[in-house]
């Protein structure tokens, strides 16, 4: 009889203990509801949704510590990632709040949890093991890479194939540039089918449809815009504002119907980052925006060679003067006219092209003087260096020894050539060029 006892209350303990489960595990915390509702086949119900996320340690109300202990025993031996708003959480060495703090942990940091001490995770990662709180950890990478890309990270992406860059995310919005087959890209923001991108070695931005986009990894923001800040510093000039009255719009992209962010009064200081025919990327001094002004509105303030000299004969202070903007970018937009017609041996008319005979035509109709041949048009013009070429520079290529090719440079890293037999006239990227020629040099023309 006292068997038979026994035995009875073991069978109520074990449906009691079932019961008990089932009702904590409705309320299961925000630590990836979803992943454990498919791992042990619960149904999901309004009280599993996640709590608002908090930043530090989450010195807020938590859900009894019971419910939460059951329902994060499905989280042992698992990987996790911390998910927060965009900012980190602590590592502690004992899961209480006032604990040693042993590292501190960004957003989408993996973890594997190996134990559970109430509302905290027992964690390693790396070499370190600690505890965070589990409302700050989730199986679900989706929705912690989501996070990531909205706040902390861009993602590298290439080109799948030539393709327009735009000013807006339209296809009847301005083209900026072109970028070719395997460019890399990164891309800002994605959404309605096409992605925000900085392209080119200055970082411009523009916008190029998703479906000829390669997503690659993730890189991080400050990353990046380092890097662009750095490039976009180093090859800035200075320059002013001039117009005879009233004042210039500084639109956010090179298009009339872009939105304005600033004007500027004539004499206005500003940074010139590169110019056009039509538009000049600026820097606005008063206010470091970076926008886009009407290049007849803007001049470049150089730097004379003279200097003049005081009266004991010690050089005193150099001169300025102010020249246009983007002369050599009307050569671009010429051969840009002659995109898509083919490459034809010793072509130096609009039926077909050879690379010294697109840029000798284009040269022509501008009033522009240069010789035949890639090797003798090396021969016109002045030097220019690699890092000072600006849009209409001509460059040079070699391949066993001589000058074998010629391009257009047309700004943001990218050319305009007609390259061999079987293609047509069309952007490339400089670099791409340099990983298969020698490049010679340049010479400015125009």
């Amino acid at each position: 009889m006292g068997n038979l006892k026994h035995s009875f209350a073991a069978v109520i303990a074990v449906a009691l203990v079932g019961v008990l489960a089932v009702i904590q595990a409705s309320e299961l915390p925000a630590v990836g509801a979803n992943k454990l509702t498919q791992e042990v086949g619960l149904q999901e119900t309004e009280e599993n949704s996640a709590p608002e996320v908090l930043k530090g340690d989450g010195e807020g109300e938590f859900l009894d510590i019971s419910s939460l202990y059951l329902a994060n025993q499905a989280y042992i031996g698992k990987t996790v990632y911390v998910l927060t708003d965009g900012g980190s959480i602590n590592l502690r060495a004992a899961g209480d709040i006032e604990s040693e703090i042993l590292d501190v942990l960004p957003l989408g940091t993996q973890l594997t949890v190996t134990d559970i001490d109430g509302d905290w995770f027992k964690v390693q990662t790396g070499s370190v093991t600690g505890y965070v709180k589990s409302c700050y950890a989730t199986p679900d990478y989706d929705a912690v890479k989501a996070v990531m890309l909205a706040t902390t990270m861009y993602q590298k992406a290439t080109a799948v194939s030539g393709v327009n860059v735009r000013s807006e995310a339209s296809e009847e919005s301005v083209i900026l540039s072109a970028v070719a087959e395997g460019e890399p890209i990164i891309v800002l923001d994605e959404y309605d089918g096409w992605c925000k991108v900085y392209f080119g070695e200055n970082y411009d931005i523009g916008y190029i449809k998703s479906e000829f986009v390669a997503i690659g990894d993730m890189v991080s923001r400050s990353e990046i815009n380092a890097k662009r800040n750095k490039r976009i510093a180093a090859i800035v000039k200075d320059g002013k504002i001039k117009i005879s009255s009233g004042v210039v719009d500084v639109k956010l992209m090179p298009n009339d119907d872009s939105e304005t962010i600033v004007t500027l009064a004539n004499g206005a200081n500003c940074k010139i980052v590169s110019g056009g025919s039509n538009w000049t990327k600026i820097i606005v001094s008063a206010t470091n925006e970076i926008g886009y002004v009407k290049t007849a509105n803007v001049v470049q303030v150089v730097t004379e060679t003279k200097t003049k000299t005081t009266k004991n004969g010690k050089p005193g202070a150099t001169t300025k003067s102010a020249t246009a903007v983007g002369s050599g970018s009307k050569l671009v937009d010429q051969a840009a006219k002659y995109l898509g017609v083919k490459y034809v041996y010793g072509g130096s008319s609009p039926s077909g092209f050879d690379c010294s005979g697109l840029v000798q035509y284009c040269c022509r109709q501008l009033g522009v003087s240069v010789n035949r041949t890639a090797s003798a048009q090396y021969s016109n013009g002045v030097y220019v260096s690699r890092d000072n070429l600006k849009p209409g520079d001509l460059v040079f290529f070699s391949r066993g020894g001589r000058i074998s090719h010629v391009v257009i440079y047309a700004g943001n890293g990218m050319v305009i050539h007609a390259p061999h037999t079987g293609k047509t006239v069309s952007y490339q990227s400089l670099s791409s060029i340099c990983s298969y020629s020698h490049y010679v040099g340049a010479r400015r023309v125009m």
